[in-house]
């Protein structure tokens, strides 16, 4: 008696399904259809494999994958399918199970209403043809469904199965996004730890600690059938948080209102693989949804991430990156300035020295060595001064004794960006008038005494309007986020030691030289963020 194995397939999921977890309807028809031809051709059913919601295009169906392994080990001699497009829809598997694999296990195959059936030679060809007609099929599908997903993220509509973590599916516009207050807290919890200078490693570490659930085990509390395989090996499985996870939120574009889709692509319908597609070919919708993060950090976080490389074990336990990660560069070759050992005696200090001369063993570049402490000190020092100078100068005075005594700081704030928008039309002035001189002088129109008079006065207004801009900067950038000013003047130049904060509003880059062994002074450099 023939040991048969029925194989059941439905390609997407059907509407009347009693539970989630139960078989369609479809299914249940095809094993019913399997089962009676099975019985009325005295086969012994050997075993019945069912893959619901998957394509036939591809070979990875958990079930198909436990037909081929049991039929490797001799369970079964005859594959009973409703057709063979149940079977498969790829003419290479149409090959190499039902011409190749099959005939060398001693197994037959049969489509019990196409009529398929590999013990009748004679119809190899019509099995071929039936193949390649099932292939183009799903081509012709894949390319339509991929003309309608285009066209609808143009018009700004979200495609995807699942909102990202930090947002819920708005139930009133399934394309659009609504803030899910919990994930986005968490959202801002990382952004900010970032900023702290915290590690992503050891950001993942405080939200296991802290019992909070990765995205994965998140989206499967609130009751959606969202998979995630390397998750559920490892990360679902045991509460983690991976690495890779905190990276792609703290570089999503989402969390600032902005929908980015068609970000990569398939190789081929008949392949699962993914490739990278250039950004000017993404889709890119401006204010989808009510950003989680503002502008300003997404960008200082994105700018902090492009640069920091190295962490400091000496700092919290190995938590977080130092003060000036990402930013210390070799005056003479640009490099990185990198660890290079510690003080000895001194925990908290070690030395800094360039990376290609580290690299190069000191044939391309000299080391520039220099203390870490040092840095910090004359970093935190400088600091002091602008600010004190700054907050300092006549122009400011009297409106910070009027904020002090009670004046409407929200006034002062429109003062001063009113102020900020005169200075910048008349730097853009300047520069179009230096623009007009240079054509003059080309076209003779004026000689060149008179040229380099007026070109003198003009690149001196316009240093003056770029100092008075960036003075306007500095203050309002700080006191922005402050209500009380006596507490920005504390904060900013009343300090013991630098924060991160503190270096990253001010600091943009820092350049270290070379030491002068005659004098044994070493230049240090400070680009500020202003």
């Amino acid at each position: 008696m023939d040991r048969a194995a029925l194989y059941l397939r439905l390609s997407k999921e059907d509407g009347d399904k009693a539970d989630k977890n139960d078989d369609s309807e479809s299914v249940i028809n095809q094993r019913l259809l399997l089962t009676d031809f099975a019985l009325r051709h005295e086969m012994q059913i050997a075993g019945v494999y069912s893959d619901d919601d998957y394509s036939g295009l591809y070979d990875d169906r958990p079930d198909f994958k436990r037909l081929i392994r049991d039929g490797k080990l001799g369970k079964f001699n005859v594959v009973l399918a409703k057709t063979q497009s149940r079977f498969t829809r790829n003419m290479e598997h149409v090959e190499k199970y039902l011409h190749h694999d099959f005939p060398l296990l001693g197994i037959r195959f049969i489509g019990v209403v196409d009529g398929v059936d590999t013990q009748n030679r004679e119809n190899k060809k019509a099995r071929q043809i039936s193949g390649l007609v099932n292939e183009w099929y799903c081509e012709d599908l894949s390319e339509n469904i991929r003309a309608v997903f285009q066209q609808k993220m143009r018009a700004g509509q979200y495609i995807g199965p699942f909102a990202p973590y930090g947002y819920l599916k708005d139930p009133d516009d399934k394309y659009k996004f609504v803030i899910d207050e919990y994930a986005a807290g968490v959202v801002r919890k990382i952004y900010s730890l970032f900023l702290d200078g915290y590690s992503v490693k050891a950001i993942c570490h405080i939200l296991e600690d802290e019992k909070i659930l990765n995205p994965t085990l998140y989206k499967k509390r609130q009751g959606l059938a969202y998979q995630n395989v390397k998750a559920d090996m490892l990360g679902a499985r045991y509460h983690l948080w991976s690495e890779t996870t905190v990276k792609r939120i703290l570089s999503n574009e989402t969390y600032i209102g902005r929908l980015a889709q068609g970000t990569c692509r398939r190789v081929s319908y008949k392949d699962k693989k993914v490739t990278a597609v250039p950004r000017e070919q993404w889709f890119v919708t401006e204010n989808h949804h009510e950003p989680v993060i503002d502008n300003d950090t997404f960008f200082k976080v994105a700018k902090m991430r492009s640069r920091r490389r190295i962490g400091c074990e000496n700092c919290n336990g190995g938590k977080k990156v130092h003060l000036f990660a990402g930013k210390l560069r070799c005056a003479d070759c640009g490099h990185s300035m990198i660890k290079s050992g510690g003080v000895r005696g001194k925990k908290d200090d070690w030395y800094l020295r360039c990376q290609l001369s580290n690299k190069s063993r000191g044939k391309e570049c000299s080391s520039h060595n220099i203390r870490y402490s040092v840095v910090e000190e004359t970093v935190r020092k400088r600091i002091q001064e602008t600010v004190k100078q700054v907050l300092e100068t006549r122009q400011y005075s009297e409106k910070l004794v009027e904020l002090v005594q009670g004046t409407d700081d929200r006034q002062w704030m429109s003062d001063q960006k009113k102020e900020l928008r005169k200075t910048e039309c008349a730097i853009k002035s300047s520069v179009e008038s230096i623009r007009c001189l240079y054509e003059d002088r080309a076209a003779r129109r004026i000689d060149d005494d008179l040229f380099f008079r007026l070109i003198r006065d003009f690149e001196e207004e316009r240093k003056s309007l770029n100092e008075r801009k960036n003075a306007i900067l500095s203050v309002t950038k700080a006191a922005g986020r402050h209500s009380d000013v006596r507490r920005l003047v504390q904060e900013y130049t009343a300090y013991d030691s630098l924060t991160h904060e503190i270096v990253n509003d001010f600091i943009d880059m820092i350049e270290i030289g070379e030491k002068d062994k005659s004098t044994g002074r070493q230049n240090i450099t400070i680009y500020w963020e202003f």
